[in-house]
This record gives C-alpha cells, sequence and structure tokens, in this order.
C-alpha cells in the first residue's frame, strides 16, 4: 500500500483530490478528525494537556475556547501543545494505516495542514501540496462557509502561504480550473499516474499542459472587481485631465490627501502609526507617507513613479514671427517622435514666475471655449524629398514650431513683427506681462485631447501622458482609501524628471530624498541606513504592451500582453542589461507571492528584443541606495506619442497590486 501525504491552504481544493483518493478504493485519514476524536477518546492526552495548561481540562472535557485563548497569539504555547499532541496523533495515523494494509487498500492519504512539521510526512511514500489562486480561495470559502469576503481573507492571510507548502512538499497540483469537475478529472489522472498506471506522456493533453507549462492568460474579474473597476478608471480619467504636467499633478494630488486626513510634514512632528503625512518638493515632486505600526528601521514599502512626460517646452526666448505668423520656438522634452507632433491640438501650461515674486499659473487649450495651437506639416502634394528621409529626419526639432496667430492689431501700421506685437498683447491684457517675462516662465506644450474610453468595448483608455501618471495614480489611490494602519510604514512618490535621466534637484537622483527619509527617521530616532536597507522598493513605471502591427520588435513569449494583468520587468536597461537594476530572485518570488496571495492578475516581461532597444527607470537609483528595486507597471501601446493607450483591466490590477504591495511581509 502506498501512502500519500495530502497538505494545503483551505479552499484550494484538497477535498476533490480526497474523494479521488476514495473513488480509488483508497483510505482518507483527516488528521482534524483525529485529533478531535483523540479528545474524546484518549484520556492520556487530555491529561497531558491538562498538566500543560491548567484549567482549559473540565469534568474530563476539553474547553477548547479556553485552550485557544492560550495558545493562538502566544507562539511559545503553542509549539509547546503541538509537541505534546503531535504523538498521539502520528500514533493514532499508524493505527489506521495499518488496518488499511490489512484491509488491503491499494493506497492510503493523510490530510494534515502540518503535514511536514508535525512528523506526519515521515509516514509517507510521498506528499503533494494542492494550491490554488487566492481569489479562487475567497470565493470557496465564502460560498462554502457563508462568512463574508474579508473574513475568509483573512483566514487565508493567517496560513502558509502556496510557496511554502510547495516547497515542503515532492509535488504540486494548482487548482486553476474552471469548474470542481475538471479539477476531479485532473486529480484522477494525478494519482493514477502517481500509482504507476500511467506516465506523464499518456495523460491527457490539458492535464500536462496545466501542471508543467507556465500558460499566461487574461485576468478574470469577478463582478465586485468589475464594480471597483469602473470607479476606479473613471477617477483616474478625470485625474489625467486636470494633471497634464508634474506641477498639477502635485497639486491635485495633495489637494485630495488633504481632503483625506494628510498633513503636510514637519520635521519636528511626533509621528505615530497611522500618522499621514505628506512632503512637496519645489511644486513638482511629493511623497506621502503613511506611518506603520513598526518603526521604521524595519523598513517601508514604498511605490515610487514618475508624472513628467515627454511634452514640447518653450525655449527662453520663445516668440517670434516669420511669414506673417507668429510662433513659439520649442525645445522638446524627453524622447519623442518628433513627426508625431505635428498637426496636434495642444494646449499651453505651465507657470510664469514675475521679479515682483509672484507666479501666475497658465492653462490654455484645455476649456472648451479655449483656443488651441498646432504644430504645422508640409502637404503631401510637396513632400516628395521630406518622404525621402527617415522617420527621424522628416521633421527636425527646430521645424516644432507652434503656431499662435495670424492677425495684427488693426490699427497697428507697423513694417514689422506687426502678428508677434498682436500675440504679445493678448498676453499682456491676459497675464499683464511683457516678453522679458518669458526669460523666468515654465511653460510646455501638451495635446489638448481628453482622456477617452477606446474601442467598442470600451476596454481601454486612450490619454496623454499615461507613462507615467498611470502607475503614479496607482499607487497614490491606495493611500487615500487606506483605512487601517499597515505594518510598514508607506510611501508613494511622485517624481520628476524621469524623462531625462531622473536629474535636478526635483528628479529621484536629488538628495532631497535622502533629506526626507533622514527626518522622518529623526522622528522615530532611527538610523535611516537601516531602513533604507529594509525598505522594499516598487518602481511604478509603464512598459511597452505586444503590439502585433509591429511584433517583429517584440519576443512574443517575453512581452506585456494586454489585459493580463501588472507586468513584472526583472531588469530594464539595453543591450546587454546597461543601465539596468537587476531584482534579484528573492525579491521577484516575494512579489509573485504577494500578488498571488492578494488576487492580482501579472505577468513578467522584457520591453522588447535584445538589440532592439530600452529604456530605463528610477530602479537603479533606488538600488544604488541599498534598497531591494523591483520595475513593474502599465504596459502601454504607442509609448511616448502625443495620445497613448492603456487597457483598463492592466489600471486597475496595477493599483490593485500597490494596495498589496503596502501590506506585504
Amino acid at each position: 500500500m502506498k501512502v500519500l501525504g495530502i497538505t494545503g491552504g483551505t479552499g484550494c481544493g484538497k477535498t476533490t483530490l480526497l474523494h479521488q483518493v476514495e473513488a480509488m478504493g483508497g483510505c482518507v485519514i483527516d488528521c482534524d478528525e483525529v485529533y478531535h476524536r483523540l479528545l474524546e477518546t484518549d484520556n492520556e492526552l487530555l491529561t497531558a494537556i491538562d498538566h500543560a495548561f491548567p484549567g482549559v481540562v473540565q469534568d474530563g472535557v476539553l474547553q477548547r475556547r479556553k485552550l485557544g485563548k492560550v495558545v493562538f497569539g502566544d507562539e511559545a504555547a503553542l509549539q509547546r501543545l503541538n509537541a505534546l499532541v503531535h504523538p498521539f496523533i502520528i500514533r493514532a495515523v499508524e493505527q489506521r494505516l495499518k488496518q488499511a494494509q490489512q484491509d488491503g487498500r491499494p493506497l492510503a492519504a493523510i490530510d494534515a495542514v502540518g503535514l511536514v512539521e508535525s512528523g506526519l510526512g515521515q509516514l509517507c511514500d510521498g506528499t503533494v501540496a494542492v494550491t490554488a489562486p487566492a481569489e479562487d480561495r475567497v470565493r470557496r470559502l465564502m460560498a462554502r462557509e457563508g462568512i463574508d469576503e474579508d473574513y475568509a481573507r483573512l483566514r487565508i492571510a493567517a496560513q502558509k502561504s502556496d510557496l511554502e507548502f510547495a516547497a515542503q512538499c515532492t509535488w504540486q497540483i494548482h487548482n486553476n480550473y474552471a469548474t470542481a469537475a475538471d479539477f476531479a478529472t485532473v486529480c484522477g489522472r494525478w494519482l493514477h499516474q502517481w500509482l504507476g498506471g500511467t506516465t506523464m506522456s499518456e495523460m491527457d493533453w490539458k492535464a500536462v499542459r496545466e501542471t508543467l507549462l507556465h500558460n499566461p492568460k487574461q485576468a478574470r474579474l469577478d463582478d465586485k472587481d468589475k464594480e471597483e473597476l469602473n470607479v476606479y478608471c473613471k477617477d483616474y480619467m478625470q485625474f489625467m485631465d486636470r494633471a497634464k504636467t508634474e506641477r498639477e499633478a502635485v497639486e491635485v494630488a495633495v489637494e485630495a490627501a488633504r481632503a483625506a486626513g494628510f498633513v503636510e510634514f514637519n520635521p519636528e512632528m511626533q509621528l505615530r502609526p497611522g500618522d499621514k503625512v505628506y512632503c512637496v518638493n519645489r511644486k513638482k515632486a511629493v511623497s506621502f507617507v503613511v506611518i506603520g505600526k513598526k518603526p521604521l528601521d524595519k523598513g517601508t514599502r514604498m511605490v515610487i513613479a514618475h508624472t513628467d512626460s515627454p511634452r514640447l517646452d518653450l525655449k527662453p526666448v520663445p516668440l517670434y514671427e516669420e511669414g506673417e505668423i507668429a510662433y513659439f520656438k520649442t525645445h522638446y522634452y524627453g524622447g519623442i517622435k518628433k513627426y508625431q507632433w505635428p498637426t496636434v491640438p495642444l494646449a499651453l501650461h505651465g507657470i510664469l514666475a514675475l521679479t515682483d515674486g509672484s507666479v501666475l499659473k497658465v492653462n490654455i487649450g484645455e476649456d472648451d471655449n479655449d483656443p488651441v495651437f498646432c504644430v504645422s506639416d508640409l502637404l503631401v502634394h510637396l513632400s516628395s524629398e521630406q518622404m525621402k528621409k527617415t522617420l527621424s529626419e522628416g521633421i527636425t526639432g527646430e521645424q516644432l514650431n507652434v503656431i499662435l496667430g495670424t492677425r495684427p492689431l488693426d490699427d497697428d501700421d507697423g513694417d514689422s513683427n506687426r502678428i508677434k506685437l498682436a500675440i504679445m498683447m493678448l498676453l499682456h491684457d491676459k497675464y499683464g506681462i511683457t516678453e522679458e517675462d518669458f526669460l523666468s516662465a515654465e511653460l510646455t506644450m501638451v495635446p489638448a485631447l481628453k482622456a477617452r474610453e477606446v474601442g467598442l468595448d470600451r476596454s481601454l483608455i486612450g490619454a496623454y501622458g499615461h507613462d507615467d501618471r498611470v502607475c503614479a495614480y496607482a499607487g497614490f489611490y491606495p493611500m487615500l482609501h487606506m483605512q487601517e494602519t499597515p505594518e510598514h510604514t508607506s510611501i508613494c512618490i511622485f517624481a520628476d524628471k524621469e524623462e531625462i535621466g531622473s536629474e535636478g534637484v526635483t528628479g529621484i537622483q536629488s538628495q532631497d530624498f535622502e533629506t526626507m527619509m533622514e527626518d522622518l527617521c529623526a522622528c522615530q530616532k532611527v538610523s535611516v541606513r537601516r531602513c533604507l536597507a529594509n525598505s522594499i522598493c516598487f518602481s511604478a513605471d509603464v512598459t511597452a504592451a505586444y503590439d502585433p502591427s509591429f511584433s517583429e520588435v517584440f519576443d512574443r513569449r517575453n512581452s506585456a500582453m494586454l489585459n493580463h494583468g501588472i507586468a513584472l520587468c526583472k531588469y530594464t536597461g539595453s543591450r546587454g542589461k546597461s543601465g539596468a537594476s537587476d531584482a534579484a530572485g528573492e525579491v521577484m518570488a516575494r512579489f509573485r507571492r504577494a500578488f498571488q496571495r492578494g488576487g492580482v492578475a501579472w505577468q513578467v516581461c522584457e520591453m522588447g528584443k535584445v538589440d532592439a532597444g530600452g529604456g530605463g527607470t528610477v530602479a537603479k537609483y533606488m538600488a544604488a541606495r541599498n534598497i531591494d528595486t523591483l520595475d513593474a507597471g502599465v504596459p502601454v501601446l504607442s509609448m511616448h506619442a502625443p495620445w497613448e493607450l492603456v487597457s483598463k483591466v492592466d489600471c486597475f490590477m496595477t493599483m490593485k497590486a500597490c494596495r498589496v504591495f503596502y501590506n506585504m511581509d
């Protein structure tokens, strides 16, 4: 007779496997049932428990609630109880195995959550862990026991992870099947093969694939997720319409944070668990912090995204007239395909910093009654020479000149710059400025396009600046709605200047990050270096979504697919991983485990084929600070174009991933 040890968490499907054992004529030994039976019949066990934990046995009956109050929450007491009980259980199981052998049973199965720790695994010819996606387990537990979702998740979170169960066993069966009948079929075949009846090659091909191969699939959402997705994506689209520059992103986020109870950080504060603070860096970057239960030297959970996006910045002396047309000269910011920007409606955003100390906000082109601006392109009829050039040469940076107007003032009889003067008069009337004030301005042209649902099924969102505000908002949203104090301090950072190397005082390379962390740690009188060393960083940045129209640059097996969830990138960089932060396998495993537990749909990717190009993120700068860091984010179509596309499902799963990450152990 062969003996199989079976273990796994609640709701994984162990019962289905046990039913298959019985269907084959096997004997099933439920160790929970064995334990409860012993408590009713074995006076020696009751006496031993009473001696170890006085008062928990009354009139020969174990008072389980009393015992529970003693051992649950006291790890040492629980270990003493297990050490006392396990030998009795092993002895009883051995007796049942002996009886099963005498009865001529072909196999026996020992069902125990603590199969290995108890020593029962030594009685087995093999052990198997039954695992399942966290969301499936929650759903089964709710249906089976009539409990609510929060309690179901608490029950599951209190148990070992799937990885821990699997690591202790000889085999693993992963139950991600649509129906119990499908899983029962797989269990039956697996048992038949384990008993020596078939080889793996003789099994059903579907079962082989499910057992052996990594098979990424589109994310599956239950009704609750679908409802939350719709609310989240609507909020995100509104954020995108209000926050088209890093300054605006900071302003909008701080407004929302203050409404949610965040206050501006002061180094003199006495920070306590649950406190919510924010730190603004020169109005272009911001950090949001929720103080955790554990001291800061135990590490933080930080999500870092950037809110700057490719755009057309105005040159210091931008206004000129040529051919009776007034223009702004621009200097493009970040990596762009210059040919994409002509003929796109543009809006003017930014600030005018005047010598009297005042700062004027500028936003022209977003209101439906505003005018918009654009860069012209050459008509196709005269483009024969232009079209012989490469895409990068067809439109040059110096040709990205923004049209402002064409009409002079009615009473201006001057012989030059009549249009330029008319435009300057309009700006003077609106803002009270002169041309010299452009020298201390920060003005930029961005697409005057609203975020819109895309596709007949409305499954995509089109907008300017998904890179990387889609990840910034995903990290920020859970902070706004954080109801309970996290174990570790949670930090969400909106960084600036990522598109040009994270340089300058508002980029993540700035010492402003160290200043903030030193001030936070000083409030608790702990080491900032120890805090950083024990922290984990989620470098939240977008990646390329697989585009079938340009499949030649993608490695299909290692590409991020739309609707498959957040994309984890072990490394970025280019060519031989140049400029990359290469996350350790152990770090990848921690994220995988957390996302599996939290019901997050995720995938793993590279940006494209080796030597096809590449890109970088803030990850390497955080890793240089001795922080374990992993890149992950939303897959994007048409990245760095004036209008980018993302999947609603991927947006939602990235937000959900950030929410899980803030509570990651």
